[in-house]
């Protein structure tokens, strides 16, 4: 059975499909309005239980608290609008398991949005299956462009990371297994803050302060073409420092790259060019890439597991709890869709 699903999700460039397509700078599609249109083949017996959380949860729907009762119920625990900073939108979100066990591996999740849109409350369903895998889980907002340009939201990240190590005793923590995780624009964010070591240092953290560092879809090796991501960018004589690559020296913290094979906003390349590149110098990274899934569907094969359309979220399990590296290459998932 073919179910097109259309809803409105201004806050997230990364699930936008405009009406009129043009290629951006990242290899894919820039966006030119809010609808969303999603198209997934599912039997009947998937289809109702995945619509009222994805409408309610993911695209941020009112009412809030029906949408957050509704992904969350009783076994996960979600302590909202944190302070980290000073500005307004610095603020986070921790979710826990009602039950966690003391000293939970940490994940702290950077949601995308081209750097310019996105907001912590509309990633319960995020927040909901990373604390299901028995983690303490951080989402944060973090500064966007009008208001700031880069590096703000690669600052605010380290801020984050900070304010999760400084509260690892409060949230249950493990001080030995903190990860850094984000998703398309995020996922350049994680990529700047593992290999750029400046910015956590700036805060007062080692850069063994992170285990590892999960990239999702990012746009880590790449060359700004499009007019909004140079303007945010700032001057392109200082570009050179917006790109993570210019910063393997191969002594990162263990880095686990995925893709989807069929990503057209950003492509592939990116990742597995910048795999390369840490492989080269001796770094540690992991690149597995997902046959047939686009941007958006990665992000909800990590979301939603039991639709089965990849081991998303099983390879980054495996990785938080053994941080190890590929010796060479890529691994390639089989992405499969229930008939």
């Amino acid at each position: 059975m073919d179910v097109s699903v259309q809803y409105n999700a201004s806050y997230a460039i990364e699930t936008t499909r405009p009406r009129t397509p043009s290629k951006d700078s990242l290899g894919g599609i820039r966006v030119g309005t809010s609808d969303v249109h999603l198209h997934m083949r599912l039997p009947p017996s998937q289809l109702r239980p995945l619509l009222f959380p994805l409408l309610l949860g993911l695209a941020g729907c009112t009412p809030r608290a029906g949408a957050e009762r509704l992904v969350l119920n009783s076994t996960v625990k979600r302590s909202a609008d944190i302070p980290y900073g000073t500005d307004a939108r610095q603020t986070l979100d921790v979710y826990r398991m009602r039950d966690i066990r003391p000293n939970a591996p940490v994940v702290v999740f950077i949601y995308g949005g081209r750097w310019k849109y996105g907001a912590k409350r509309d990633y319960l369903l995020m927040g909901n299956a990373l604390a299901r895998q028995g983690w303490v889980v951080v989402i944060p907002d973090y500064r966007l462009f009008r208001a700031v340009k880069f590096p703000a939201w690669v600052e605010d990240g380290a801020r984050a990371v900070k304010w999760t190590h400084d509260n690892l005793a409060q949230l249950g923590g493990d001080s030995t297994r903190v990860f850094v995780m984000g998703h398309s624009a995020g996922a350049h964010t994680v990529a700047m803050l593992a290999l750029d070591k400046h910015y956590l240092r700036d805060v007062g953290l080692r850069p063994d302060a992170v285990s590892g560092y999960v990239s999702i879809a990012g746009p880590n090796d790449t060359t700004w073409t499009a007019p909004d991501v140079q303007e945010l960018m700032g001057p392109s004589e200082g570009w050179g420092a917006t790109y993570p690559y210019n910063f393997v020296d191969g002594s990162n913290q263990p880095l686990l790259l995925l893709h989807g094979t069929d990503d057209s906003v950003v492509t592939r390349g990116n990742s597995e060019r910048l795999s390369a590149r840490i492989r080269a110098r001796g770094g540690c990274v992991r690149l597995t890439e997902y046959r047939g899934l686009g941007h958006i569907e990665i992000a909800l094969a990590l979301v939603l597991p039991w639709l089965n359309s990849a081991t998303v979220l099983h390879d980054v399990v495996e990785f938080v709890r053994e941080p190890t590296c590929h010796p060479e290459g890529a691994s390639v998932a089989e992405g499969s869709h229930s008939p």
